[in-house]
């Protein structure tokens, strides 16, 4: 029988935490402050479109192709944001790896085809409140439960799903020329920053890859912008084994580049405040959760190889999928494999937060505008 705790208790619905039999530390919802500034119409998006299939599973008893060559990483940000080349790498975490979850971190070969850009750091308050949002953030209602601090630099927090989808809408219409919008929310109730949600939600293209705007990353496209390359348990190194996994210990790879149980005092930080990895991405690990625009049925995804893979399954009720880790994990929690955290769309509490990414159009080949044939010298 699979376990469920929950380690996050949000105001619409709790966190499950998957692949554990120990306890893990509660954190009660925060109550939101905030309204909408306007622009609602472009947050809920445009017309429908078709949405991607599965590619969970289990193994099954198959072995993995684990042959895979990573491209060069190299650091390419430009105002805030930084380019993900296309690539493969190997999803999931090893047997070995002390604290790996037991059913949802199977190894698998991943190839993801369309290069992509990504927030350098997760959305902050300032960013939110730039589109006109009041910000949602709070400190933590209770001892023992995750705070947010309420500065700028800070990232926003006590965002739900839906919210989260629709400030990539409203992004997408900030860019000139506006980008189409990835979500189309429909028959939603609330105000944007105080727990809006919605009934519906499709994509405006056949696959999140496909579509032109801003928008939460696939689990897949997450892990491998928190890898950098690496194989190992965080980016910056391997985990320390500990006598019980839950239970907060320093780890001092992990306090390089987080903000997690042991050195944040329970509230979140200003971004960028610790390492980045290779791709200059900061607080892949720690600090805010993240929100993915996968939900997950708690056995990972199946041996591979996988190409493209998009598990938002048509936006089903069903639990989706945190990354990160966050201020009151665990290192464990804070693994660039870990899969334990999940809530409903309409979840929301201090330290819950995200960041954006946005498919980049193809590359034109070398010779992209040349003359068929080059003039003659002698002419």
């Amino acid at each position: 029988m699979r376990a469920w705790l929950f380690p996050l208790a949000f105001i619409a619905g709790g966190c499950g935490c998957s692949d554990s039999n120990d306890a893990h530390p509660s954190a009660g919802g925060a109550t939101s402050t905030g309204g909408v500034g306007g622009g609602i119409d472009s947050a809920l998006g445009g017309a429908s479109g078709a949405s991607g299939a599965s590619s969970g599973g289990g193994t099954g008893g198959v072995k993995p192709d684990l042959d895979c060559y990573h491209v060069t990483v190299e650091k390419s940000c430009v105002d805030g944001w930084c380019r993900i080349p296309a690539g493969c790498f190997i999803m999931g975490s090893p047997k070995d790896e002390w604290g790996r979850g037991a059913y949802d971190e199977d190894q698998a070969k991943v190839t993801l085809t369309r290069s992509f850009e990504i927030q350098q750091h997760e959305v902050t308050q300032a960013q939110w409140e730039a589109l006109g949002l009041t910000n949602p953030s709070a400190p933590s209602p209770q001892a023992g439960s995750p705070g947010d601090c309420l500065e700028q630099k800070c990232p926003v927090g006590n965002v739900n799903w839906y919210e989260a989808a629709a400030y990539a809408n409203l992004l997408s219409g900030q860019r000139t020329p506006a980008l189409a919008p990835c979500y189309h929310l429909t028959e939603c109730t609330g105000v944007l920053g105080e727990g809006m949600a919605c009934n519906s939600v499709t994509m405006s293209a056949a696959s999140p890859y496909q579509c032109e705007g801003y928008r939460l990353p696939t689990a897949a496209e997450w892990e491998y912008a928190a890898r950098a390359g690496t194989k190992t348990a965080f980016y910056s190194g391997e985990i320390t084994s500990q006598p019980k996994v839950a239970i907060c210990e320093f780890d001092g790879n992990l306090d390089k580049i987080a903000w997690y149980c042991f050195n944040a005092g329970g509230t979140t930080h200003p971004v960028g405040g610790k390492q980045p990895n290779a791709w200059g991405l900061y607080d892949m690990a720690g600090n805010a959760y993240e929100w993915t625009n996968d939900v997950t049925d708690g056995i990972g995804h199946g041996p591979g190889p996988l190409v493209d893979p998009d598990e938002s399954n048509g936006f089903p009720s069903s639990q989706v999928l945190w990354r990160g880790g966050s201020v009151i994990d665990y290192a464990r929690s804070c693994r660039s494999a870990a899969h334990f955290f999940t809530s409903p769309r309409s979840a929301r509490g201090s330290a819950g937060g995200f960041r954006l990414v946005r498919t980049l159009p193809p590359a034109p080949p070398p010779d992209a505008g040349a003359d068929a044939s080059p003039p003659d010298a002698a002419q």
